[in-house]
């Protein structure tokens, strides 16, 4: 009896915790329903317990809880401060590349030594605790297994989202809303929303609708001859730029000019507004759908492909290019580990990978290497002879976070440009600091094509941001003129021919920029010649569905898994069968 009212005790220690810590129950004029906080209390009392099983220390084990709770709220309000998203259980997967996520997200933590002081007298309380807190007594052997494997069961019940836990979680008074991780976090709480979507993440990929992916086949016309490439292939570069953006879209600065650059280049440009599976990060998001055609869509249940989608061999815009003759570069001055994206490279047809160790002694401007330094290094690595060359180019200055903390290579420009009287003084900070990288992006983007230009060899430039920035406050502050909210504004595009220049406005998404790009070349595949037919019958804007999506998402999820679409399959069966029927049919 006393292990239950200890445990009911630590329960509700526990509640009172998330009730002082979580902003969905900080809302005085509508008080807290007493259930929401227990459960979200709940799964911390579990490994309590797990701890306590372990270690036989009441009070160490209950610390623990609260430690990690609070360790919690932190990084989820650091994560909804810059990127306005709460913290996810995709996000852990950092954890198994700890270097590298730790050398881009120690940006991002408090610099002042003020706000690590609460977090050495936790780490002193704890040593204190597991050095002088007695274990109980006459709890080994036997005793101690069974609330050990009670515990245990508990909280991988928890994780998988066993009965009956999916069914008293459901019990909410405020319904879940997958598509809005934000918004449900704010009416569940944090650790409900965890598990909530680490269940909603679970589920497996739907199973392919054949049937659609037939019908939408039938609904193309029919194929014609397929054309021979080019005589001189040219060489390609693709440049997914961090965070490139057009501020003319928020109140308050359409009325200035932007990206003057950009604007020279799309006079003779094909360009347009560019919808992106990704807001404010999730950059791997955007740079899958570029590399492989495939939409993110049609993926819910994966949130970073470059962990969950991108198996050996996966085919894309890499391996046609390479059965061209193309050979294939990617240039990316971050650590390579970053979101498994060296592995997945490689696995997506990348022949060579130059990265942070590469860009050693490269100039920086703020935290990372500067765009400038990334475009003069595209130009060396294009030789004038020899096979055509894929050039892929992953910036990483305009990256936040953007607060002015490290040098810049130019802080009177920076400070010298006017935002919104509005904004309040942190804000317009962080907006300065955006605008002045977004400017150095803007004029290395100008440098680039103006090199790839004077280039005797034919060039095609392929240059599009990968998100909008985390500015949510900015942007919450000072709205867009379109009306839309931020995650539904595009990005700006472009696609350069360096020998034949062409203006035409097109928008598009980003999962269909490769069929563009290789209809623009001449060169033929069923996959992208599919996915450029549907954009052009697609009607692009803010929460756009594409021409044939159902068919189209069940063709993507065929494709990702390897498996022939159905006009295929039928196809060799009936080449299968011919020789037997030719055989049966001789006397």
């Amino acid at each position: 009896m006393g292990g239950i009212a200890g445990s009911l005790l630590a329960l509700a220690l526990l509640s009172l915790i998330v009730v002082a810590l979580d902003p969905a129950f900080q809302d005085a004029d509508t008080g807290t329903e007493w259930l929401l906080p227990v459960l979200n209390a709940l799964p911390v009392l579990a490994a309590c317990l797990l701890v306590l099983a372990l270690t036989r220390r009441p009070l160490l084990s209950l610390w623990l809880g609260a430690v990690v709770l609070a360790l919690l709220y932190g990084i989820n309000a650091l994560k909804l401060e810059h990127l306005e998203t709460p913290l996810l259980p995709a996000d852990f997967m950092m954890l198994t590349t700890p270097r590298a996520s730790a050398g881009l997200l120690r940006h991002y933590l408090p610099a002042s030594v003020d706000a690590w002081a609460p977090w050495l007298g936790v780490m002193l309380v704890t040593a204190g605790l597991a050095r002088w807190e007695r274990p109980w007594r006459g709890s080994g052997g036997r005793r101690r297994s069974l609330p050990l494997l009670a515990a245990g069961l508990v909280v991988v019940t928890l994780v998988t989202g066993v009965q009956p836990w999916r069914l008293l979680y459901a019990q909410e008074k405020v319904a879940f809303v997958p598509w809005s991780p934000r918004e449900t976090v704010s009416n569940i709480g944090l650790v409900a929303g965890l598990l909530r979507f680490r269940w909603q993440y679970s589920e497996p990929v739907p199973t392919p609708d054949r049937a659609a992916a037939a019908a939408l086949l039938a609904q193309m016309p029919a194929g014609t001859a397929p054309r021979p490439p080019p005589a001189a292939l040219p060489d390609i570069v693709i440049v997914q730029s961090e965070s490139f953006f057009d501020p003319g879209r928020l109140q308050g600065l359409q009325q200035r000019e932007h990206l003057p650059h950009y604007r020279r280049l799309a006079r003779e440009a094909i360009h347009g507004d560019l919808w992106v599976p990704a807001f404010g990060g999730g950059t791997i998001r955007t740079e899958f759908e570029v590399l492989t055609g495939l939409a993110m869509r049609h993926f819910p249940q994966n949130e970073y492909p470059y962990f969950q989608l991108v198996g050996n061999g996966l085919p894309g815009l890499v391996s046609v290019l390479a059965a061209q003759g193309y050979r294939s570069l990617a240039l990316h001055p971050n650590d390579p580990a970053f979101w498994n994206r060296a592995a997945a490279l490689k696995n997506l047809g990348i022949e060579r990978f130059e990265s942070e160790a590469d860009f050693a002694g490269a100039p920086r401007d703020g935290f990372f290497v500067s765009d400038q330094a990334l475009a003069e290094r595209i130009v060396e690595r294009l030789p004038d002879s020899g096979p055509p060359q894929l050039i892929v180019a992953i910036s990483m200055e305009l990256h936040g976070p953007y607060d002015a903390s490290k040098p810049l290579a130019e802080p009177r420009r920076r400070d010298a440009i006017e935002v919104p009287a509005r904004l309040r003084p942190a804000s317009a900070g962080r907006l300065r600091t955006f605008l002045y990288h977004l400017g150095n992006a803007d004029r290395a983007l100008g440098w680039l094509a103006d090199a790839l230009r004077q280039r005797e060899r034919r060039t095609l430039l392929l240059f599009y941001g990968d998100h909008l920035p985390g500015l949510p406050i900015t942007f919450e502050t000072l709205g867009f003129v379109d009306g839309h909210p931020p995650h539904q504004q595009p990005v700006p595009w472009l696609l350069l021919d360096s020998a034949a220049p062409q203006a035409a406005r097109e928008d598009s998404a980003s999962f269909m920029l490769p069929g563009r790009l290789l209809a623009l070349l001449g060169i033929d595949d069923p996959w992208f010649a599919l996915t450029e037919k549907l954009r052009q019958e697609t009607v692009f804007g803010p929460a756009f569905v594409p021409a044939g999506d159902a068919g189209l998402a069940a063709l993507s999820q065929l494709r990702q898994r390897g498996e022939q679409p159905p006009a295929v399959e039928a196809a060799a069966e009936e080449a299968a069968a011919a020789p037997a029927a030719a055989a049966a049919a001789q006397p």
